[in-house]
Formats: structure tokens, sequence, C-alpha cells
């Protein structure tokens, strides 16, 4: 087994394909004149406080805060399990999965010391904030994908590691409303979706008979944190090792933020982000044949 940081080369198409940002005017003038050319049915809506994320720009460290509200106006996104958002995230086409939000203009407030920052207001559907409240790896996952957004969006970078969450705030300054646009994203995400076979040639002339490789086998595992509340300390993942599998075909690598392990064989690998960094230089990896279990401990960087 090794054990190396693996550098991830984000491409930001992916994070365009996962976002569906929706304009948000400032003057009703200018939302009339939209409206007279936009053929898209949309409607005016005044969000309700969520939670307020603190963060920093770079390189200037230039403080900025991002109310997340909340309206049904929004719709949710489909309702997928961690394993399943590790699977889409690790896939070739992330943007199989897409959270419909809708991304405010900046503008400037005052913090609790009096000064002025930039403020953002992004609405979500609130049965999704619940999930992002509770759950750490899609809170993970859903501020990288604002953050991204508002990075492409207002061409300013965000420091991604410096961010927190407010305890005793909903949000700073008062939450501006939203016109959103009206559509069903299920046919919006068919829509985009490929055909899964296309025919080339003239099947008159020619006849093909494809036999199917063998179809490789999932490797059973889960990722939970110690403790189950409070302070993480430590991130523990385990994996079900097959009886007939030699530790030498066993591959784990640990990145800071990432996990990767490959089975020489008929098994497909596992490859998934982790909600929260680690310290790679102290990870403990044992596997059990009593159970066949391997254990991968992970400690957490606070």
């Amino acid at each position: 087994m090794t054990k190396k940081s693996i550098t991830l080369e984000v491409d930001p198409t992916i994070m365009e394909k996962n976002m569906r940002i929706i304009e948000n005017p400032v003057e009703e003038e200018i939302n009339k004149l939209l409206a007279s050319v936009d053929t898209v049915p949309s409607k005016l809506v005044k969000p309700r406080p969520g939670m307020c994320v603190k963060t920093f720009t770079k390189p200037d460290n230039k403080k900025v805060f991002v109310n997340i509200c909340l309206t049904e106006a929004i719709p949710c996104p489909r309702d997928i399990t961690n394993e399943e958002l590790m699977q889409i995230l690790s896939s070739e086409d992330p943007s199989t999965y897409r959270v419909p939000m809708s991304i405010g203009e900046g503008r400037t407030e005052q913090d609790k010391s009096g000064l002025p920052t930039t403020v953002y207001d992004v609405a979500i559907n609130p049965e999704f904030f619940k999930k992002i409240e509770k759950d750490d790896l899609f809170r993970t996952f859903f501020l990288t994908v604002v953050f991204e957004g508002l990075q492409d969006k207002y061409q300013f970078e965000i420091d991604m590691q410096k961010f927190c969450v407010l305890k005793n705030r909903k949000s700073i300054g008062t939450l501006q409303s939203h016109r959103i646009q009206i559509r069903d994203v299920q046919n919006c995400e068919e829509a985009m979706k490929p055909p899964l076979i296309e025919e080339i040639g003239d099947q008159k002339t020619s006849k093909i008979v494809e036999i199917p490789e063998p179809k490789k086998k999932e490797i059973v595992y889960r990722l939970r944190r110690e403790p189950p509340t409070g302070e993480i300390e430590y991130l523990l993942a385990e994996f079900q090792i097959p009886a007939t599998m030699d530790l030498k075909d066993v591959n784990l690598e640990v990145g800071e933020d990432r996990v990767v392990l490959d089975l020489e064989g008929m098994y497909n690998p596992v490859d998934f982000f982790l909600p929260c960094s680690v310290d790679q230089e102290v990870i403990d990896a044992q596997l059990n044949r009593n159970n066949d279990m391997l254990s991968v401990k992970m400690p957490v960087i606070h």
C-alpha cells in the first residue's frame, strides 16, 4: 500500500454544468425589458434566511459573506445518497447531478464591527437545505459549487480553505428578491443527455456482433466520522476486501481531500472526495483478515 498526495486538476466546466444560475435583476425597468424578450416564464420571489457563510478573497484577504437563503420557487435536486454523490464526483461526467440555485448580485453591507463588506445572496430549495445542514459531505460539495459559481460569475478568487458558517446569524443585511425562471429541472437534465448508443454507417452492408466485456464488480465501502457529533477528530473509511485478493494487489492512495483504492482484477476502483482535509502524513491503514475489512483512519486537519 502506498500513501501519497494526489493533485487534482479541476475542470471549470464541471461546476458550470452542476449549476443553473438564474439572474437576479437590480432594477424593475430592467426586469420589464428582460421579460419582454425572455421566452421562459419567470416570477419575482423574496427568499427567507437559511445560513450565512463567511469567507475571504485571494490574495487581498477581503471579507465576503454569502447568505444561503430559501425559496420553494427553486426546484429541489434529486435525492441521492453519500455513496452516489461520491461516485458521481469521481465519474467522467459529474454533470449528471445538478443543483438548481439563484446567485444574486453583490452589494455592500456592514459587518458586526460596522465596517463595509461585500454580501451575496444564493437561493436554494428548502428541502435541499435540510440535507446540507445535517450532512458534512453534501455541505462541503454545495459550498464548493457556490464558491466556484461566484468566482466564475464575478471574476474574483475565493480562499476555499478559509470559510466558516456563522452560528448566531442566518443572514447579513436585507435579503434581495430573485427573479426565478420557471423550468422543469428533470426535462432540462434529460435534454442534455446524449444518446447511449449512436449508429454509424449503413446497417445493410455490414453486421457487427459485439461481445461485451465482463462486468466488473463494485467494492463495498463506507465513510464515517468520529465522533459522530461535535468536532470531527478523524474520518474512517472501511472497505470490504475479497478474501481471494492478495495484499500486493491492493493499491491505496490518500491525498489531503481524496481517497483512491484500486484492486487489480475484476473490481472497479473506488475514488471519492473527503468532506474535509486530512493529515496524509499520519494515515493508519490496517487490513483485518478475520473479517476481510480494510480500515483507513484519517486524522482531520483543523
